[in-house]
């Protein structure tokens, strides 16, 4: 990687990989607008777009277009391609040297791209990934804090960041290349060494579980339930979780902040604020 020595100089390519679809849209833009919030300099945004509805698909590549910005970049495969094959098209357009997995339906801290590369840069690792991160359920309005420490991937695999060097390869064909594309790529990572795993910041991504995802809702349960922090830590990091959601706007009403034991706490909603996708 280099300019090792001032990290923001490091450009990073976000890859985005969207399947259009309308009940999608509100969190595609939300995503995009986080990557516009980004305190690191030297950044651009790469959306692969999937096919998906026609509609929907005309929607989001016309909201790219109304930003006028030159750091973000359109691509549209020609054919229908699978989810891994997808992931290799935005790694193949990237132009950064470092490239940062950009999911299109969560929510990125506005510190998230400096906070990971500067971690990353002084650990000397060429892969990181969050070891925690807040996981938000729209319907219900509550927030949970998980540690993914113990899974194969050591974090959560849509937190990655890695070096272009590592030249990864995600699986195109076969079970792997709908929706564990992720795992795959991680493990070649994990093979390869230096693979960081950075612990002590949830903040920096909230995994929405809107029932709409890749994942279908029982996999996103039973996140909760296995690797959700109890109630009596998330009270000890009371102060720490409000000060580190707060650049967030999950719209008006009250945020129920709950362990895998029950209730925490509950953050008080803003209703004059103007509401958010959830």
């Amino acid at each position: 990687m280099t300019d090792a020595r001032d990290p923001a100089r490091i450009l990073v390519s976000c890859l985005m990989v969207t399947l259009p679809a309308k009940q999608r849209l509100p969190y595609f833009r939300r995503s995009v607008a986080d990557y516009c919030r980004q305190t690191h300099p030297a950044r651009e945004l790469v959306v692969v777009v999937d096919r998906g509805d026609p509609e929907a698909r005309a929607e989001a590549i016309e909201h790219l277009a109304s930003l006028r910005r030159d750091d973000i970049r359109v691509v549209e495969p020609a054919d229908k391609l699978t989810l891994g094959a997808l992931r290799n098209v935005s790694i193949a357009e990237a132009r950064g040297d470092a490239l940062c997995v950009w999911d299109d339906d969560d929510m990125h801290h506005p510190a998230r791209v400096a906070t990971q590369l500067g971690e990353m840069t002084r650990a000397g690792a060429r892969a990181l990934v969050l070891e925690e991160a807040l996981q938000y359920f729209p319907a219900t309005r509550t927030l949970l804090w998980t540690r993914w420490r113990e899974i194969a991937s050591r974090g959560l695999p849509g937190t990655l960041m890695f070096r272009r060097s590592e030249a990864v390869r995600y699986p195109e064909a076969g079970p792997d290349a709908a929706r564990s594309e992720d795992m795959a790529g991680i493990a070649q990572l994990q093979s390869a060494g230096a693979f960081c795993p950075m612990a002590g910041a949830p903040h920096l991504y909230v995994y929405v579980s809107h029932g709409a995802n890749t994942w279908d809702d029982d996999h996103h349960a039973t996140i909760a339930r296995d690797l959700a922090i109890p109630q009596a830590r998330l009270r000890r990091n009371e102060a720490l979780m409000r000060r580190g959601i707060a650049p967030f706007d999950f719209g008006p009403g009250d945020l129920t902040v709950k362990g895998r034991d029950g209730v925490a706490f509950v953050i008080a909603g803003k209703p004059d604020r103007e509401q958010g996708p959830g």
